[in-house]
């Protein structure tokens, strides 16, 4: 007789998660200068033509919205995709053995994106110019390149509108009204389809008119929503915060608070994120501005800067030390949530301080180490770590500092 068990190099979560943390931050260091070489030269040999067309501004433009999108698509919106919506299915098809199970289903992120963005941003292109996959992949002119910038720049954020609208799906709602309906992957393929179709309409309707302007006889037919680009965000993050909260160290609550019943624990805690996006933003500015944490910048970009920081705080306190402290250590459920929720807020606040002070020196920050790669900014920057972080312990079960072993036991009779 086998018995699974896990064995760990270090003997306490807090161990782990350090152990953990570090790796991460080593991974993001090194795995986006080499993801953004690859996908820069794939993209600038694709797109020849067009880059020819243009100056060496807007060429480079483009270039770092392909790069970004590339990571948006083939790792971001696969993830949640994979571990959220369908329980990480088919990750031990070749076995359970790390890294060979983590690596397997990178390659699947991968292909599921590619294949997403063709179903999803093709279709849309068959009619949009900007979305033409066609015009966006390969562009010949001056006006091409234009146009693709656009396409580019609003089909990268369809990942917002995957984490303000689809990861609640699981977060809140728990996969209602599919959940135990169904044999997986039927499950998940459901809350995946139904899930998508609600993320293509919020996609559609606040993401698409933050970055294109159509116009019929001179007057702009779309307005952006909140009045700007960093509003909008900022209002974002501070929703997702909550959004995710109960299903991230948060046992249920605040939702729990009121009903444990679906549809109205999820309408409970939409309405919960819905409020706290709306007043935590405003309410910050006054405290953000005269701080000038980063001078130039618009203040909600840097308030959302910030909250998205308590959120990667939040996440890797839950995927890499385990949602610390355990029941065991404060059985206490009150005092146990709460004190996890000090640790994200100021952890992350702290965390979001430096990063914004830091940033210009890393390479997923804006630092291209003199090599010419596109980076990715204060904003989505943060990113290349969280998602280092979500898929080593999602993907790769926090190998190797954690690891599976099969102990061969002998029963003996009496």
């Amino acid at each position: 007789m086998n018995d699974l068990t896990m064995k760990r190099t270090f003997n306490s979560q807090l161990g782990t998660g350090f152990a953990a943390v570090l790796t991460c931050f080593a991974l993001a260091m090194i795995l986006w200068p080499i993801w953004s070489i690859v996908w820069k030269g794939i993209f600038a040999s694709l797109a020849a033509q067009g880059l020819a067309a243009v100056g060496p501004e807007e060429g480079g433009k483009l270039l770092q919205v392909m790069v970004e999108g590339s990571f948006f698509w083939l790792v971001i919106n696969p993830w949640i995709w994979q571990t959220l919506i369908m329980g990480n299915y088919g990750k031990t098809k070749f076995g359970d053995k790390q890294p060979m199970a983590g690596i397997w289903y990178v390659l699947v992120a991968w292909l599921s994106g590619i294949v997403a963005y063709i179903v999803l941003i093709g279709f849309v292109g068959i009619w949009w110019k900007p979305f033409n996959l066609g015009l966006m992949l390969m562009p010949q002119t001056a006006t091409d390149v234009a146009l693709a910038i656009e396409g580019w720049e609003a089909a990268n954020f369809f990942a917002l509108a995957v984490i303000i609208a689809q990861i609640p799906f699981a977060s809140l709602l728990h996969k209602w009204p599919f959940a135990g309906t169904s044999k997986q992957p039927t499950e998940g393929l459901s809350v995946l389809f139904y899930s998508t179709l609600v993320t293509y309409v919020v996609w559609l309707a606040l993401i698409v008119p933050s970055f294109l302007h159509p116009t019929i006889d001179g007057h702009h037919i779309t307005a952006q929503p909140f009045g700007s680009w960093p509003t909008f965000v900022a209002f974002c993050q501070a929703f997702v915060f909550f959004a995710i909260m109960p299903a991230e160290g948060g046992e249920q609550y605040p939702m729990k608070l009121f009903t444990k019943k679906q549809p109205y624990m999820a309408i409970v805690g939409f309405l919960i994120a819905l409020v706290a996006g709306l007043i935590i933003p405003p309410a910050l500015r006054g405290i953000v501005e005269p701080m000038n944490l980063l001078p130039g910048a618009p203040v909600d970009a840097v308030i959302a800067s910030l909250e998205l920081s308590v959120i990667v705080f939040m996440l890797a306190w839950h995927h890499l030390f385990e949602d610390y402290p355990s029941a065991e250590l404060v059985p206490n459920t009150a005092a146990r949530v709460f004190t996890r929720i000090a640790i994200w807020i100021v952890g992350g606040v702290i965390y979001g301080v430096i990063w914004l002070k830091t940033f210009m020196l890393l390479p997923y920050g804006a630092n291209n180490l003199g090599m010419g790669f596109p980076t990715m900014g204060f904003l989505a920057g943060q990113f290349a770590f969280l998602m280092a972080v979500l898929m080593f312990n999602t993907f790769m079960d926090k190998w190797p500092w954690v690891r599976k072993e099969y102990v061969h036991q002998i029963t003996v009779g009496k």
